[in-house]
């Protein structure tokens, strides 16, 4: 049975079941997956008329840097939450989009990759600079996983956790609602473990008290 993150004198510590690491694993692989065709969708658009495979991962690099013309929203309802508009002008946003999608994109698949790195140990251990990272990728698999329950409102809200807690045979939707409920309680533990020794305000500077360290 998974314990909540706790405090340690490295960091910070969780005990989960062999198959619970898995599917949190799994679910960073698939997120990453989406990621990198989104990656590939943008390359293409920089540079459609070169089909030279040899230039296919240089143009993945500079997917959405290149070009003056806005760059569109992705069209599936997870890549869109993910790499959500910062503009409510499309034209805006989309201009944007084109500068900056890439970096976020890449960001976010570093983040998934070193989840995935820290999974693989039982129990899971993690120091203090990784603590966000691991925070960040499962937001991300929360926020996958609240985009195809279609959470939007505090009534969905209600929707997913009687969906996770109800008895009887799963299917898919109350599975992923109880993946969803899951993941938010293993985030929130984590966060509650990094505030638990956050400095006051000015301690830190006083005397270099650093999360972790008692």
């Amino acid at each position: 049975m998974a314990t909540a993150f706790r405090a340690t004198t490295r960091g910070y510590r969780a005990d989960l079941e062999q198959h619970e690491r898995r599917l949190l694993s799994s679910l960073c692989a698939d997120v990453i997956a989406l990621l990198q065709t989104r990656q590939e969708e943008s390359a293409a658009d920089a540079a459609p008329i070169d089909d030279d495979p040899a230039l296919t991962h240089f143009r993945a690099e500079l997917a959405g840097l290149g070009g003056d013309e806005p760059l569109a929203a992705p069209e599936d309802a997870v890549l869109r939450r993910l790499l959500p508009d910062a503009f409510a002008d499309e034209e805006e946003a989309g201009h944007f989009r084109r500068l900056s999608e890439n970096s976020l994109r890449g960001a976010k698949i570093a983040d998934l990759r070193t989840a995935r790195m820290l999974l693989e140990s039982s129990p899971i251990n993690m120091e203090e600079e990784l603590a966000p990272v691991f925070g960040r990728a499962l937001n991300d698999l929360r926020l996958t996983l609240a985009s195809r329950l279609d959470l939007e409102t505090e009534e969905d809200a209600q929707r997913v956790h009687e969906l996770a807690v109800a008895s009887g045979t799963k299917d898919s939707e109350s599975f992923m609602a109880e993946i969803y409920t899951f993941i938010t309680w293993l985030q929130e533990s984590l966060f509650s473990a990094m505030m638990e020794f956050l400095p006051e305000e000015g301690e830190g500077d006083r005397d270099g008290a650093s999360p972790g360290s008692a």
